[in-house]
């Protein structure tokens, strides 16, 4: 008769945490570049006429009167906490690889 070995109830939790992590970063990830669309200042046709205009003119130019941003806020409170829940991840185990790593090299 051979028993299974039973995880640690610890080690249960921190699968479901890296799991939980790792499906977070994917969801964020997969945002990344719309975001950065979004967030980008986009210049208009009638900014640009309008620009032109003032240089043959002479004028002087302020180039924040000419740029429109165009962000479209999906956020949610479960979003915004799957971001901090997952930045706060990656900071725990940026650190703790650090840490690893130093010990590390004490040793070696």
């Amino acid at each position: 008769m051979s028993k299974k070995k039973k995880l640690h109830p610890i080690l249960k939790i921190l699968m479901v945490l890296f799991i939980v992590y790792i499906a977070l970063f994917i969801a964020n990830m997969s945002g990344y570049y719309e975001s950065k669309i979004r967030d980008r200042v986009v210049v208009t046709e009638e900014g640009i006429k309008e620009f032109e205009e003032k240089v043959q003119n002479g004028e002087e130019i302020d180039i924040t009167a000419f740029l429109k941003n165009e962000r479209i806020d999906y956020s949610s409170p479960m979003s915004n906490f799957g971001d901090n829940l997952t930045s706060g991840i990656e900071v725990f185990v940026s650190d703790g690889m650090k840490f690893v790593e130093d010990i590390l090299k004490s040793i070696f």
